[in-house]
């Protein structure tokens, strides 16, 4: 591997070595290199464009070595692109600005714009234009941008009392993992695997968002990237209804409650965390058949754990009693809470089996 830092090359030279990296795509005019992007999108009368601008870092994964610098260009333009597609929008394209400590090997940036590109053609979009500056500390801003037909379009806004609250996948898989592999806890091939793949690739359940956009079978939709409490909070006040959360029926995977058994703790609080950026829909009664049956040809794993109510009270249901729903916000992993970080930075020093 060629360690040359960018300091090295200087900013000129690392542009060309992205530039020659991404993929030409017939919507982009003229190509990259110009003051402006040229997109050759075209908006009809009964469509609007979406954007969504997101920061992130170096990924877990890369930090944990068990993934290259790819993920890092994948966590980056997955999460601009989620926002898009919890909207109802199909992602057209995305802009990277890369902020980079001048002793950023050059090798590194390349892996990352690799993944970058490889994320955006996954979703239908290309990379289109970008920049680079010095920064003390590696980071991305992404701007994603898509576009949506005016009558498929998902804001936070739109649940409606009765309302099925519809989750697309598991929660609480990337940080049980993190906790996990942080703790040096001897787990299964199987479980590593599950553990591996939720902490290199957050990825936004984009099939499924496409689907459900088109057939029109949501009034409302939110990106859970920050937790389920957030994003249940978030759905009722843009809307002005309540919501009661049936706690058994949260979806949180076999291996997850594993781990929590190992620590004495309810899986629940995993559910909680941030990182697995799954969407939560508000679903109607007269598309929630039509919904799971189009969902789970997909993800057998999406689940309704509750009903948006008239009241605006947030409640959770456990074991037939009612209780407020507490509100735990994670605008990144270090805000988890308290429990969490300390299940992370503690040091076992002999590996430990759970069973």
């Amino acid at each position: 591997m060629n360690s040359e830092k960018i300091s090295e090359i200087g900013e000129r030279q690392l542009i060309s070595e992205i530039v020659g990296i991404l993929s030409e795509d017939s919507r982009l005019v003229q190509g990259i290199g110009h003051d402006s992007a040229f997109l050759n999108i075209n908006v009809s009368e009964n469509e609007v464009l979406l954007m969504n601008t997101d920061r992130s870092g170096i990924n877990i994964a890369y930090q944990l070595g068990i993934a290259d610098g790819q993920c890092v260009g994948d966590f980056a333009v997955s999460h601009a692109i989620s926002d898009i597609i919890a909207s109802g929008g199909t992602p057209l394209a995305v802009s990277l600005a890369f902020l980079l400590p001048k002793d950023t090997e050059v090798d590194f940036v390349k892996d990352v714009v690799r993944g970058a590109d490889k994320a955006a053609k996954k979703y239908g979009a290309f990379i289109a234009c970008g920049d680079t500056k010095h920064n003390p500390k590696f980071a991305i801003v992404a701007t994603a941008i898509g576009k949506c037909c005016k009558d498929q379009i998902l804001t936070r806004s739109g649940a409606k009392e009765g309302d099925h609250i519809v989750v697309s996948g598991n929660l609480g898989t990337m940080i049980a993992g993190l906790v996990a592999i942080k703790n040096n806890i001897e787990i299964s091939e199987s479980a590593r695997t599950l553990f591996n793949q939720a902490l290199i690739f957050q990825n936004p359940p984009f099939e499924l968002g496409a689907k459900i956009s088109v057939l029109k079978l949501a009034h409302a939709c939110t990106d859970n990237s920050d937790g389920l409490s957030t994003s249940i909070y978030s759905l009722c006040e843009s809307s002005g209804v309540g919501a009661i959360i049936n706690k058994k029926d949260i979806p949180i995977h076999s291996e997850v409650r594993k781990i929590a058994d190992y620590f004495k703790i309810d899986p629940f609080r995993f559910a909680l965390a941030s990182g697995d950026w799954q969407h939560i829909y508000a679903v109607p009664d007269e598309n929630i058949e039509n919904f799971m049956t189009v969902a789970k040809q997909i993800n057998p794993y999406v689940a309704s754990i509750g009903r948006f109510t008239r009241s605006k009270d947030i409640l959770i249901e456990e074991d037939g009693r009612l209780r407020k729903f507490d509100l735990v916000e994670n605008d990144r992993i270090s805000n988890n809470p308290s429990f969490i970080k300390n299940l992370i930075e503690s040091n076992f020093s002999a590996k430990k089996k759970y069973e």
